[in-house]
């Protein structure tokens, strides 16, 4: 069994072309297939060669692995379609001398003018076959006249296509109902996608082609091509649309639909390929978080899912955080880092071992890794200025008494072995505050917020000289 997911480098992975990269790989793992990367840049205007690195990256980063490639070699290639344009030359030069394709001089504005009178009349456009019969001397004549003719193929009359799906089930398409004669080869020379790819997944030896429901369309085109050359016709999986909240097709007014801003903003890559395989599959369990070995065991090009899928950003969000929570508390900070260094902290200066208490400490609260500055500057800034809500606290009489006696202990009785144990025991004792009067006060101050961590989990881990600076700061400002 051989797989193929086949990018066009004319951008970013786009969400939906990296689900089927994903599908395509968790289906190689589970049938043991060969998985090729082929790289469909014959949009000569728009492919760069930055465009593929940065998605052979992301799909590196995603843990997608290929086995034949243009970085991997392979028995098969060139990888990248516009280094095989003598190869489909030769099977242009077949079609035409066989009389299954002709050479059309048709001008861009009398094909314009085509489509409007088809428009008019109330009919689909359907190119007639203008060209279809020219004579020797009539191509002489319109190649004299500087027009670079364009090779379409001749679509047989009556044929029917018939396209045994493994999600869509049994397709039928008639010859007469595809746009009639089509163009597979520019006026430029170059040709078009819908002849070049049945040629390169007979020529790759591709069994299966698993891609996204918009190609169905194009399918019978590429039978028909086939059938002319006598090439084989791999079996075919049509995945369903990845569809916005509102039903249409996922695009960027829906949000993030790059992978690069995925890893960027700080998705996991495990998390990320979990939610895209749930997009088009769903285990039996209703399991949702899933490794990519067990969705790999339990997945079945036949159970792949049929309707469309909507894409919720709020969902990834919080399988995200799932991730993040379960990781390797050592793994993880190392994953945390650098959005602490985009975010101004100095993290080299830091004990790794209190760095990663303090990260144990809140990446329950991170949906991405870039939410960790917000979260972990409870520990990492000097002072924490009090929000609205602390501060309203921390104005109230009984709220004065407890800054008073906070300042009065940390700054006498307790010193850097006493005061974990004995801050918050000691101004109750002398005090007399008990639950809400004398936490919310003591976490206002500390914290400038009257939300977090535990305090018995955020003392400790403040420190004696973050503490005090922090009581002095407050009592300051709010004790008198």
């Amino acid at each position: 069994m051989r797989l193929r997911f086949a990018p066009s480098p004319t951008g970013y992975l786009h969400i939906g072309n990296a689900r089927t990269a994903v599908l395509n790989y968790l289906l190689a793992r589970k049938y043991d297939a060969t998985y090729v990367l082929r790289v469909e840049d014959t949009d000569m205007e728009r492919s760069t060669r930055e465009s593929e690195a940065s998605i052979l990256d992301d799909l590196r980063w995603l843990g997608i692995r290929w086995n034949e490639g243009p970085d991997a070699g392979g028995e098969f290639g060139p990888y990248r379609q516009s280094e095989r344009f003598d190869i489909y030359k030769k099977y242009t030069d077949i079609l035409l001398a066989e009389k299954k394709a002709y050479h059309c001089y048709c001008t861009q504005d009398e094909l314009e003018e085509m489509r409007r009178e088809a428009s008019e009349a109330g009919r689909a456009f359907v190119y007639p076959g203008k060209c279809r019969n020219l004579g020797d001397a009539e191509r002489a004549a319109l190649e004299a006249q500087g027009r670079k003719p364009t090779v379409r193929f001749l679509v047989p009359d009556d044929e029917t296509v018939v396209i045994n799906d493994h999600i869509k089930g049994r397709v039928v398409f008639e010859s007469g109902n595809i746009g009639g004669d089509f163009i597979i080869v520019r006026s430029d020379g170059v040709p078009v996608y819908n002849y070049i790819v049945i040629i390169d997944d007979a020529l790759m030896k591709i069994t299966h082609v698993v891609r996204g429901e918009d190609h169905l369309p194009n399918t019978p085109k590429q039978v028909l091509i086939a059938r002319a050359l006598n090439l084989p016709v791999p079996e075919y999986a049509h995945l369903s649309l990845v569809l916005g909240s509102d039903r249409s097709k996922l695009s960027k007014r829906h949000g993030i639909t790059s992978v690069d801003v995925y890893r960027r903003e700080g998705y996991l890559a495990e998390a990320l390929v979990n939610y895209l395989a749930m997009l088009g599959w769903a285990a039996e369990s209703g399991e949702e978080i899933l490794g990519v070995d067990e969705i790999a065991r339990q997945i079945e090009m036949g159970n792949l899912a049929r309707s469309a899928a909507v894409f919720d950003f709020q969902k990834l969000r919080w399988m995200n955080g799932m991730y993040i929570r379960a990781c390797e508390l050592g793994k993880i900070t190392d994953l945390f880092i650098p959005h602490l260094r985009d975010a101004g902290y100095d993290v080299s200066v830091l004990e790794r071992s209190w760095l990663e208490r303090v990260i144990d400490a809140v990446r329950g609260n991170c949906e991405v890794l870039s939410d960790v500055p917000r979260h972990a500057a409870l520990f990492l800034d000097e002072i924490m200025e009090p929000d609205a809500e602390a501060s309203a606290m921390l104005e109230e009489p009984d709220s004065k008494i407890v800054i008073a006696e906070a300042y009065r202990l940390i700054t006498g009785e307790l010193d850097e072995t006493t005061y974990a144990a004995g801050l918050v025991g000691g101004i109750k004792k002398n005090t007399g505050m008990k639950g809400k009067k004398l936490f919310m006060p003591v976490r206002a101050m500390l914290t400038g917020s009257l939300h977090g961590p535990e305090l018995d989990v955020t003392v400790p881990i403040l420190g004696y000289g973050k503490c005090r600076r922090r009581i002095e700061y407050i009592h300051g400002r709010y004790a008198g």
